[in-house]
């Protein structure tokens, strides 16, 4: 072979090497440059009260949680109000077996009522774009819009650690900002789905939410069955009752739940509980514990 004819061949073998990166790219986004993006802009408007429930973040819970889910948090319900009628009629019951009734009367009587509060205010904050503060306002958005004072991909670090403003939005954002983002083979998704989902479970982790896939549909009899059971609760709690506008809102729910973001049919994204996040490492570690799988955005510090 000459030296031209040689020359000619490694340019094309190197050609055709690009191609096949750049092609790469488009399919697998890296996550640096990977949309949505955070948006940050001067505060404006005002900040929800610190027990609203946006809307859909209940159904957005439940579809993040394992299927039993809606089965032990109306065992729960039940329960609470069994309690909450104890208070409120003791002379129904003998009173030697309910000793503690001539005590003042519970003010949450909801405080074990939601085992799953992590979940309810994870997926709160997922869905509570615009996120405010003082000073700053955070959108997520698909693009960059040009009036941003920042605009940062949200599956990536802060390029500059010094950048305040962009701390203090990310730190708005905390349970997407934070999230684990994972590539699974799909002969080991159901195996890793399940081994993260009964991490939930357990009282002292690190995991809220799991997610398959960036939409759903809950199963509606189980969810009536919860509804009806929210409903009966409801009527034994005073309007200002804590934690009464969760109760509230469940009632109100529908089965369709949504990500705000959207989601390759191999992945599986993984939401932190907001006591995590100042341990995430924990977090990480729990979620390699689980399975196989590749990272796609590994959060930590």
């Amino acid at each position: 072979m000459s030296r031209r004819s040689a020359a000619s061949a490694l340019a094309l073998a190197l050609g055709l090497v690009l191609l096949v990166g750049l092609a790469g790219c488009k399919t697998r986004p890296k996550a640096e440059t990977r949309g949505p993006f955070l948006s940050i802009l001067q505060g404006q408007g005002t900040t929800a009260p610190r027990d609203a429930v946006p809307p859909g973040s209940i159904a957005l819970a439940l579809g993040g949680l394992p299927p039993e889910a809606m089965s032990r948090l109306r065992e729960r319900l039940d329960e609470s109000m069994d309690v909450a009628v104890r208070r409120v009629a003791p002379t129904l019951y003998d009173l030697d077996r309910v000793a503690d009734d001539d005590a003042a009367p519970d003010p949450d009587p909801l405080r074990g009522a939601l085992p799953d509060i992590p979940a309810v205010t994870a997926a709160a904050n997922v869905l509570g774009a615009p996120w405010v503060a003082p000073g700053i306002s955070v959108e997520l958005v698909p693009t960059c819009p040009t009036a941003a004072l920042r605009c940062v991909p949200l599956f990536a670090p802060a390029t500059d650690p010094d950048d305040t403003l962009v701390r203090r939005g990310r730190a708005l954002v905390w349970a997407l900002g934070n999230a684990g983002l994972l590539r699974v083979p799909a002969s080991s998704r159901a195996v890793l789905l399940r081994s993260l989902q009964d991490a939930q479970t357990r009282p002292a982790g690190t995991i809220a939410l799991v997610y398959g896939a960036p939409r759903g549909t809950l199963d509606e009899t189980e969810l009536e069955l919860l509804r009806q059971q929210a409903r009966r609760v409801t009527g034994h709690l005073a309007p200002d009752t804590p934690r009464r506008s969760r109760i509230d809102a469940l009632v109100a729910t529908s089965a369709d739940w949504a990500l705000p973001i959207g989601l390759d049919p191999d992945e599986v994204l993984v939401i932190p509980r907001l006591s995590a996040l100042a341990r995430l490492r924990d977090f990480d570690s729990e979620i390699e514990r689980a399975g196989t799988f590749e990272w796609v955005v590994r959060p930590g510090p």
